[in-house]
């Protein structure tokens, strides 16, 4: 019994050595495998030198190298070498791939200081010179004996390569810039300060009196200021020439859905700098006596988080808004209004003016149950007025569960629903379930304690309008005598509609060099005749009916329209909801001077991965929405002198970091293309931006 279990266990023994050089066999063969594969990726992989045991023989096989069994492959190996020492091979990868060959290397480096494609070409041609002596197996037995030359640790920078104009020697070797390089650059260029940034020691001291000359010193130090404090303020080229003006834009919210760390959601402020008491001439239902108004700050859509991104700010103060109006009913366009009228009502005389609110039908409601139910008395006396019967763009129809939900209709071949009429689609009482519908069946009064007065209008469309376009109508909202306010709707998945503030005309500039000599010399003559202060004559001219003429004493006859230049057009601003297609403003928009228009989402290559440009653009118009390229032929299609834009994805961040400016200067790009515009006309908002509206 003995004697039989020594021989099992010596046959086990034997049985498991044979499976243990089976094992071992197999496993060289697959190392060898793999070794092959990764010569190519690899310039300097390693020559494995094994002995190989034969299934069947019990003897081993000699040694044996990669490069004895393919010399072919050896001598492929020796080639890419060679390449990717110059560089050449390296040049025809991407970023990715790069960065993918770096992880490979497995040596101490961030991939995050890595940030152009020429970076990674230095570090990787760097390495292989560092760690590759020759193209002998002087490599090969440092390989094989673990004893790899390590990596010299010199500084990456995070700085991009700039090209000689800047100062900086280009690399010889580096070939042609890639796109990412090239766009690097340009920010670079245009943005003093960045550059300092990447281009500094470790010195913080010298780095800080360096952007001393640039930026106010609250700004640099975090390099996150806001306003007048972001480094675009002062170096976009909408705003490096730019002065000071009695109206301007200030936008207060850039991102769409939901707000974030470097961008708050929809609101676009107005500021009207002078003062008007003019009163409202518009009169509808509820009221029938005009208006006062005090001018002060306009706001426009109201999204999520509003009332915090006013707080951050000194360009606006919550007291001096006078006015808001409300795109649409989604909640990145009004869920902050409650709140803000809050933070109002704490800094606002309750004896004065009412907050006036325009938007959607349906609104008025809402409201006043947002702020009952919140039992909000602090916020200001306000009253709203509502636009009526908004329809939906024809290009928009009800699913089949006719449930009040509407959808893009993806006629890109086709172009006929503009035929079909605007006016008979997402009308109150259409949906019975719907706000609008049931919102009027809500018994639920106002109340001045919850700061709701009378005098609410119900503003009505009309289809007759002169600036109609393709039978859409147009809402006259307000009338304040020398600033007119008008919507038209958009193609949103809501009933939703875009706003144009168009400033009258303004009298012609009287030619002082001409009736200043004139008036001197008759000086005395006119204080003979009773004038007091004879240079007051000139705004008497000034004023003169087109045609009339004013005889001085000593017989000079000064004719108006001699002396008068020609009346001036108004400034004219559009800020469009959201939408798809803004064909119906075109009209009321033409000759804008700003036009602001959303671009939700861009194609961007190199960035955006199987897809393209129309694709983008179409899944955009799916959800209502526009991209740099739809927004930039609109502003070509009504002639617009700028063109702003907003909502962006949070997929675009608002900071000053070189990546975020680099994009949205791509964004930029592709509206520029579109729209013909010059660089200087064209801006990718950000939040707090201040756009002075000089006078025509």
């Amino acid at each position: 019994m003995n004697s039989s279990s020594s021989d099992f266990s010596h046959s086990t023994k034997i049985m498991f050595v044979k499976s243990l050089r089976r094992c071992l066999s197999l496993l060289m063969l697959t190392s060898i495998h793999t070794l092959r594969n990764r010569t190519q990726a690899f310039p300097f992989a390693t020559t494995l030198r094994c002995k190989l045991y034969h299934p069947n023989s019990s003897a081993f096989a000699p040694s044996i190298s990669p490069r004895v069994l393919s010399s072919e492959l050896h001598s492929k190996k020796l080639s890419d070498v060679e390449n990717d020492l110059n560089g050449a091979s390296l040049r025809k990868l991407t970023v990715k791939e790069l960065k993918e060959k770096i992880k490979q290397l497995n040596v101490p480096v961030k991939l995050s200081k890595l940030k152009l494609k020429s970076d990674c070409i230095d570090f990787l041609t760097q390495y292989y010179k560092t760690n590759s002596l020759d193209n002998n197996d002087i490599a090969v037995e440092k390989e094989l004996d673990n004893k790899v030359t390590p990596l010299r640790r010199t500084r990456i920078r995070a700085m991009p390569r700039l090209d000689s104009s800047l100062g900086v020697e280009p690399n010889d070797d580096q070939g042609v810039s890639s796109p990412k390089d090239i766009i690097f650059d340009k920010v670079l260029k245009r943005y003093p300060p960045l550059r300092l940034l990447y281009e500094s020691s470790d010195d913080e001291k010298n780095l800080n009196d360096a952007l001393s000359a640039h930026m106010h010193p609250s700004a640099y130090k975090s390099f996150t200021g806001l306003g007048e404090m972001d480094v675009r303020q002062k170096y976009h080229p909408m705003l490096t020439n730019m002065t000071s003006s009695d109206l301007d834009l200030v936008t207060v919210g850039t991102a769409s859905c939901v707000p974030g760390i470097t961008r708050g959601v929809s609101c676009t402020a107005l500021r009207l700098q002078w003062r008007r008491n003019q009163g409202n001439k518009m009169k509808g239902k509820g009221t029938s006596a005009t208006t006062p108004s005090t001018g002060g700050i306009w706001i426009f859509d109201c999204g999520e988080s509003t009332q915090l991104q006013i707080q951050r700010t000194g360009s606006i103060r919550p007291g001096k808004i006078s006015k808001i109006f409300i795109t649409h009913a989604h909640g990145d366009h009004s869920f902050g209004l409650p709140g803000l009228m809050c933070i109002m009502g704490q800094d606002r005389d309750r004896e004065g003016p009412p907050l006036e609110i325009y938007g959607p039908e349906g609104l008025r409601t809402w409201l006043r149950i947002c702020i009952r139910y919140s039992v909000s008395r602090i916020v200001p006396p306000y009253r709203v007025h509502e636009l009526m019967d908004i329809p939906m763009a024809p290009e928009w129809n009800q699913g089949r569960m006719k449930n009040g939900r509407y959808f893009y209709r993806d006629d890109t071949r086709s172009v006929g629903y503009r035929n079909e009429m605007w006016g008979v689609k997402g009308l109150a009482g259409e949906d019975q379930i719907s706000w609008i519908t049931r919102a009027p069946m809500i018994n639920l009064e106002p109340s001045t304690q919850f700061g709701e007065i009378e005098g609410g209008r119900d503003i009505y469309p009309r289809y007759d309008h002169p600036k109609c376009v393709d039978g859409a109508p147009i809402w006259e909202v307000e009338d304040e005598g020398d600033v007119k306010v008008y919507a038209a709707p958009m193609s949103h998945g809501v009933p939703c509609v875009g706003y144009v503030v168009e400033e009258d005309s303004k009298p012609g500039r009287l030619r002082n060099d001409i009736v200043e000599p004139i008036v001197k010399r008759n000086i005395l003559a006119l204080k003979e005749g009773g004038m007091r202060t004879p240079m007051k004559i000139m705004a008497v001219i000034k004023d003169l009916p087109e045609g009339a003429s004013y005889t001085f004493p000593d017989g000079t006859v000064v004719r108006q329209n001699d002396v008068v230049e020609p009346a001036r057009d108004g400034r004219k601003v559009v800020i469009c909801g959201d939408t798809a297609d803004a064909r119906a403003i075109a009209g009321l928009a033409e000759g804008a001077d700003v036009l602001v228009h959303e671009s939700t989402n861009a194609f961007l290559s190199g960035i955006d991965k199987d897809t393209n440009k129309a694709e983008v653009a179409r899944d955009a118009k799916i959800h209502g929405h526009s991209t740099p390229g739809i927004a930039g032929d609109f502003a070509k299609q009504i002639g617009a002198k700028r063109l702003v834009l907003n909502h962006f994805s949070s997929r675009y961040k608002g900071d000053q970091s070189l990546e975020s400016i680099s994009i949205m200067t791509r964004i930029e790009q592709e509206a520029i293309k579109a729209s013909g515009l010059k660089e200087d006309k064209v801006a990718a908002a950000w939040d707090f931006m201040i756009l002075p509206i000089p006078s025509n």
